[in-house]
């Protein structure tokens, strides 16, 4: 009501929200459940097996055994990276509209 106005808050919960639900908190959510000490993880692993199992069973072959991927650690590292590019993007956006909000455009 009292906002003069409406693109200035709009550019300011664009810079916050659009960059939140694109980059950080995927990357966040990922690099949460694929932590392998997580309970997330683990009932997710069980579900995977429980799925291999049909395959094998079908003859179509499961994924691989319980050996660590190379994969999943740099799944893990790039989702912990694109949170951290999405943090930068908001600052950088945050900080164009200040600077454009004092300038007066």
């Amino acid at each position: 009501m009292t906002v003069s106005s409406l693109d200035k808050v709009l550019a300011y919960v664009g810079s916050t929200g659009s960059t939140s639900i694109s980059f950080i908190l995927p990357g966040l959510f990922y690099y949460k459940i694929s932590d392998p000490e997580s309970s997330h993880h683990q009932k997710l692993k069980d579900d995977d097996d429980d799925l291999s199992d049909e395959e094998e069973d079908n003859g179509s072959g499961g994924v691989g055994g319980g050996k660590p991927n190379w994969r999943q650690g740099l799944l893990r590292k790039a989702s912990l990276g694109l949170a951290i590019y999405g943090v930068l993007v908001m600052i950088t956006c945050l900080t164009m509209n200040i600077v454009f909000a004092a300038s007066g455009r």
